[in-house]
């Protein structure tokens, strides 16, 4: 395995620090929409028609799937060829793709008020944040092996 270039490393290390912090960020809506919903069922008068509960679901696999695509094609070897974009690019597809992943903490949230107020009903809209979240942390052979380094901001393009 070769090393990464500098500019590589660190373009990774920042990466991977926003991506963190939308894990955090998840963790935190994970915990608001479990107390939110820890005594919604006393309350409940009513439960939402079955269309309801389905387009949620749908939802839940939209964005799943939208964060992964988002994650492959964006941060693609094809689309980090060019050495002037490959950071900014890197850096958008995996907080992209994690960001899409951590809106499963809002469809959860609506699922649990409107359909079901119950931790196995919510449970996969959270597990689902998590490990698009996850899958999201990049990693460095994602940047390893390209014909030409990243170029710097201060530097000309070669």
């Amino acid at each position: 395995m070769t090393e990464l270039e500098p500019a590589a490393l660190r373009c990774l290390e920042r990466t991977r620090s926003a991506v963190l912090n939308v894990l955090i960020g998840i963790g935190a809506g994970i915990t608001i929409s479990g107390l939110v919903l820890r005594w919604r069922d006393r309350g409940a008068i009513w439960r939402a028609p079955e269309e309801l509960r389905q387009a949620l679901l749908t939802g839940l696999f939209v964005l799943v799937v939208a964060s992964y695509l988002t994650r492959r094609v964006g941060a693609s070897r094809a689309r980090l060829q060019d050495p002037n974009h490959r950071a900014s690019r890197f850096y958008r597809a995996h907080l992209i793709s994690a960001l899409l992943g951590s809106l499963a903490i809002l469809l959860g949230l609506c699922y649990g008020w409107w359909v079901r107020p119950r931790l196995d009903a919510v449970s996969p809209f959270w597990v689902a944040a998590l490990a698009l979240g996850l899958l999201a942390i990049p990693r460095a052979d994602e940047l390893r092996d390209f014909m030409e380094p990243i170029s710097e901001p201060s530097e000309p393009p070669r």
